[in-house]
C-alpha cells in the first residue's frame, strides 16, 4: 500500500499559488563580453558572482572568471578555426591559424595607438557566424574587421590579388573596405611574387539576387561599419610561402591596423571600388554545427541536508519511479522552472521565511550534494532567484515537491 504524504508548506504555497506576481521580469540585463582563456562569451545577466554568457558554440552557462569588456573601439574576428580550416596552402600554412596570427598583431599594433580592442577568439576554437556578430554587436564598436585569407584564384597577376568586401549600400563600411584594400594591397605589393588574382580585386559587395549581403559577418551586423579583408591566396604556392614569413604576416597586420586608424581618424575614402556583384553560393562553414562547450565553464557542487525521514521519502519515491535520489532532486528543480515559465519568467515574492526548508545544521544530518554543469547552474541560480531562494535551498524545495508529487500520483 502507498504511503500518504503530508504537503510540506512551501509546496503548498507553490501549488496554490499563492506566491503573488510582481512585475515581469527582463532578467538582470547584461552587457558586453567576457573574455577567458582566450575564447569570447557575450554577456546574456550579470549577476554578483559571474555572468550568466552565451559560449562561442551558442549555449548558455554561468560563467564566474574572466574579463569583462562592455565596448571597445575595434572587434577583430580571426575567421575560421577549430574543425573549420580555411584555405590550406601546399605548405601545410592552415588558413584558421594565420588568421589568428595577423589578428593579434593588428591587435597589438593598434593598442600602440591607443585604441581598445577585441578580438572574437584568442585561440583555436569553433566558433559560428552567428556568434562571432554577436560579439561585435554586444560590444558596439566603431569597426568591426572580419580577417581571413584567400584561395581558388589561378589567373596570374602582376600585384596583390587582395579582396574586401564592405556591406551593401552602407557608405561607412564601403570607405572602411576601401581603406583596407588600399592599405594592404600596398604593403604586399612590395614583395615580388607570383601573384594570382580574380575579377574582384579591390572593394565590393557580394549579395543575394534580393540585395542582401552573403556573408553573414556583414549582415548580420547592420549597425556596425563592418568589412572582411581577404589577403593574399594561401591556395597559391608562391603567396603560401610568403605568408609563412612572419615578416610578411608583421606587414599586413600593420597595414590593417593603419586602415582602422585612418578610418576612425578621418574621412579618407580608401580606393580600388567595385560594383555590387550577386553571388548567393556560400561554402558553408561558419555554421557552428558539432560546436563543443564542454570546456567552458566550471562545474559546481551544490550541498542540501535533510532529515532522516525525508530522506527516506525521497529514496522510497526515487525507488518507485526508478531513478536515483540525486536524479529526483535534480527534475524537482527542473519542475520548479517549469512553473515559474508558466507565468512567462515572471518575477515572484519570495517564499515566506518560515517555510523556507532548513538545509544545513544537526537536525538534518543527511547531505546529498549534486554536480551542476555550467549550463545547469544557469537553471538553478533561476530558479533559485525566483522564489527567493539558495541554490541549496532551491534543490531541495525541487525534491519535497516531487516526493508530493509521486506520492498522491498513486
Amino acid at each position: 500500500m502507498r504511503r500518504r504524504f503530508r504537503l510540506p508548506a512551501a509546496v503548498a504555497l507553490l501549488l496554490a499559488g499563492c506566491v503573488s506576481v510582481a512585475a515581469a521580469d527582463g532578467g538582470s540585463g547584461g552587457t558586453g563580453v567576457v573574455v577567458h582563456d582566450g575564447a569570447v562569451f557575450t554577456v546574456v545577466g550579470e549577476r554578483s558572482d559571474g555572468w550568466v554568457v552565451d559560449t562561442p558554440c551558442r549555449t548558455e552557462i554561468f560563467l564566474d572568471e574572466g574579463d569583462q569588456f562592455r565596448s571597445v573601439d575595434v572587434v577583430l574576428d580571426p575567421g575560421h578555426g577549430g574543425p573549420e580550416t580555411g584555405s590550406v596552402g601546399a605548405n601545410g600554412l592552415v588558413e584558421r591559424d594565420v588568421n589568428l596570427w595577423v589578428a593579434l598583431l593588428a591587435r597589438a599594433e593598434l593598442e600602440d595607438l591607443g585604441y581598445t580592442v577585441v578580438l572574437t577568439r584568442e585561440v583555436d576554437l569553433h566558433m559560428g557566424i552567428v556568434q562571432r556578430a554577436n560579439v561585435a554587436n554586444a560590444l558596439s564598436p566603431s569597426a568591426f574587421v572580419s580577417i581571413h585569407h584567400n584561395g581558388g584564384a589561378v589567373r596570374r597577376s602582376q600585384e596583390p590579388g587582395t579582396e574586401t568586401f564592405h556591406q551593401y549600400g552602407s557608405d561607412e563600411s564601403t570607405r572602411l573596405a576601401g581603406l583596407l584594400f588600399e592599405e594592404v594591397q600596398t604593403a604586399l605589393d612590395v614583395w615580388d611574387v607570383r601573384w594570382v588574382d580574380t575579377v574582384h580585386k579591390g572593394a565590393s559587395s557580394r549579395i543575394r539576387s534580393d540585395g542582401t549581403d552573403v556573408y553573414g559577418v556583414l549582415r548580420l551586423t547592420p549597425d556596425l561599419p563592418s568589412a572582411i579583408i581577404e589577403a593574399a591566396y594561401l591556395s597559391n604556392a608562391p603567396e603560401a610561402e610568403l605568408l609563412a614569413d612572419p615578416e610578411v604576416l608583421v606587414a599586413e597586420a600593420g597595414a590593417i591596423a593603419r586602415a582602422l586608424d585612418r578610418f576612425l581618424t578621418s574621412a579618407d575614402p580608401g580606393s580600388g571600388f567595385n560594383q555590387a556583384f550577386v553571388d548567393a553560393a556560400t561554402t558553408g562553414t561558419g555554421t557552428g554545427w558539432n560546436c563543443d562547450d564542454s570546456a567552458y565553464g566550471r562545474w559546481t557542487s551544490v550541498a542540501t541536508g535533510y532529515t532522516e525521514q525525508e530522506y527516506a521519502d525521497l529514496v522510497a519515491m526515487a525507488a518507485w519511479v526508478g531513478r536515483s535520489p540525486e536524479s529526483l532532486q535534480r527534475f524537482g528543480v527542473y519542475a520548479l522552472d517549469f512553473f515559474h515559465a508558466l507565468g512567462g519568467r515572471v518575477s515572484l515574492d519570495p517564499l515566506p521565511p518560515e517555510v523556507i526548508p532548513v538545509v544545513s545544521g544537526i537536525s538534518v544530518p543527511v547531505e546529498v550534494t549534486l554536480p551542476w554543469s555550467p549550463a545547469d547552474q544557469v537553471l538553478l541560480t533561476r530558479v533559485a532567484d525566483a522564489y527567493g531562494l539558495s541554490p541549496a535551498e532551491a534543490q531541495k524545495v525541487g525534491a519535497v515537491l516531487m516526493v508530493f508529487l509521486i506520492g498522491i500520483s498513486g
